[in-house]
């Protein structure tokens, strides 16, 4: 009602103004009319995506009968001075329009064309203009917004903080804990490809880790284990053996060299945009360089036991002793899941996984040409890694688990490490000073 009430008043100055005829003596019933047309908003923001879309812009209508508003009409003008979004990259599906076709509300339709190339933003100025016949009646809009700022984003902005973390390197240390013991040690290394699903782009994502590390298997400790330590000839057919009762700590170490690769599905879409969780299949390899250590500690009772037979010299045993051996694993892991969290501040991720494990490694018999017979063995393996990385320092503080259903045994490992930008590595490289003064 106040609208109206303003209208006509306005429609009543008008008429003042503009009188009811016009100077070349042609009548015009709606010379003395005025209305408003404008845009819904001044600025709006879309994104480009990986198939056409389209942008629908609102506008404001008031008019009164538009229907009785013969030969008037509206239509789209393109700023192309202020504009930087090329012409080619999208349409009208029609951007004249009649009055009587108005009602109170209108929008107009523009065809964004699909573009897989995100280099920067860009934007489109538009302006709404009115005429009857070819005469331009702009006078009579009151509308307010009469022109509008569509700004086209690369479709970067809801993702910006995975791509700060999408390629990452890690160089630190590995920590091995003995028999509560922490202590850091030997090199760690790995390199980290995150590339998330996102919406209108890539339905799947994909992480992939390459690494090197240390991790540390179960540590047993046994009491009372008897052990000759010397073996010593009498004579020419008969020697001492000298043994004792011992504790016996057995420590497994393995050095891992090792590729994981996983598609990421997403499966909760979550109100925090900062979370994410996937399912992620996976398949595995690690190259395992196992090292079994035997330490013989607390020698006691000690005895000795004359025996049958010719030994040609003194033998004395190592209180400690090593077996090295490689091992190759292939695991596929059918149910995983995986799961980020990340802000400006931290990089939280946590993968978990289960499946089928294949793994080979040497038996204790020699085959033809004196080497050793490889065995294989399956299993069903279970693993989780968690990764937790300081944005401002890099600093990150990494830990896994991993074990087998059938035969089990465990394997750990924590590492402290410096997260490095895979793009600023090249840096390292540039000389000090300029050569080429």
């Amino acid at each position: 009602m106040k609208t109206n009430l303003l209208l006509l008043f306005l429609l009543g100055w008008s008429g003042i103004v503009f009188g009811q005829k016009q100077i070349d003596g042609k009548v015009d019933v709606n010379a003395n009319s005025i209305f408003s047309l404008s845009f819904e908003s001044d600025t709006i923001k879309v994104e480009k995506a990986s198939k056409d879309g389209y942008i629908s812009i609102p506008l404001k209508v008031d008019i009164v009968n538009p229907q009785t508003w013969e030969d008037y009409k509206f239509y789209i003008e393109v700023d192309k001075e202020k504009s930087s979004l090329p012409v080619s990259d999208y349409e009208f599906e029609d951007n004249t329009f009649n009055f009587s076709d108005l009602k109170k509300s209108k929008v107009i339709t523009i065809k964004l064309k699909k573009d897989t190339l995100w280099d920067r933003e860009r934007k489109i100025v538009l302006s709404l203009k009115t005429s009857k016949n070819t005469d331009d009646i702009d006078k009579r809009n009151i509308g307010l917004k009469k022109k509008i700022i569509v700004i086209v984003g690369d479709g970067k902005d809801h993702v910006n903080l995975f791509h700060e973390y999408n390629i990452l390197a890690y160089v630190g240390t590995n920590f091995d804990i003995v028999e509560s013991k922490t202590k850091a040690k030997n090199l760690f290394f790995a390199t980290n490809i995150f590339i998330p699903p996102v919406e209108r782009r890539n339905k799947v994502g994909f992480y992939f880790s390459l690494y090197g590390n240390r991790t540390m298997s179960d540590i047993d400790s046994t009491g009372n284990v008897s052990r000759v330590y010397k073996i010593e000839p009498v004579s020419g057919t008969q020697h001492n053996e000298y043994r004792a009762q011992y504790k016996m700590v057995t420590s497994r170490v393995s050095d891992n060299i090792g590729a994981y690769i996983s598609p990421l599905f997403r499966l909760i879409k979550s109100s925090n945009k900062h979370l994410s969780l996937y399912y992620s299949p996976s398949l595995e390899f690690i190259w395992r360089k196992s090292t079994i250590t035997r330490d013989f500690k607390d020698q006691k009772n000690s005895e000795v036991s004359l025996v049958d037979g010719f030994v040609p010299g003194t033998v004395m045993m190592d209180n400690v002793s090593r077996k090295i051996q490689n091992e190759y694993v292939f695991n596929v892991g059918g149910a995983g899941f995986f799961l980020a969290y990340q802000t400006a501040d931290v990089s939280f991720r946590a993968h978990a996984s289960v499946g089928y494990s294949s793994y080979f490694y040497p038996s204790n018999y020699l085959v033809e040409g004196n080497t050793t017979e490889v065995k294989r063995m399956h299993d069903v393996f279970f693993l989780g890694r968690v990764w937790l990385t300081e944005a401002k320092t890099g600093i990150t503080l990494q830990a896994e688990i991993m074990n087998t259903a059938i035969n089990p045994r465990p394997f750990f490992g924590v590492t402290l490490s410096k997260a490095i930008k895979l793009d600023k590595l090249g840096s390292i490289f540039t000389p000090l000073t300029d050569r080429s003064k």
